[in-house]
């Protein structure tokens, strides 16, 4: 029962470095959003070319990535 109760806090640890992460990442995310988005050209190209940025930096940080 040793090795499982150390399995456990190295899981716990991990999830915890993880959460902290999401924290950050998540900070980030909102300040960003609280700006204005500014254009140097604003057309249609542009605007789902930032979408799609954001919906790819959202997209890893949902499965766990970094």
């Amino acid at each position: 029962w040793v090795k499982k109760l150390k399995e456990t806090l190295v899981a716990v640890q991990q999830l915890d470095k993880n959460m902290s992460n999401l924290r950050s990442w998540l900070s980030r995310i909102e300040a960003e959003l609280s700006r204005p988005i500014t254009y140097s050209v604003c057309h249609h190209q542009e605007i789902q070319r930032r979408l799609a940025e954001q919906q790819v930096d959202t997209q890893r940080h949902t499965e766990g990535g970094h």
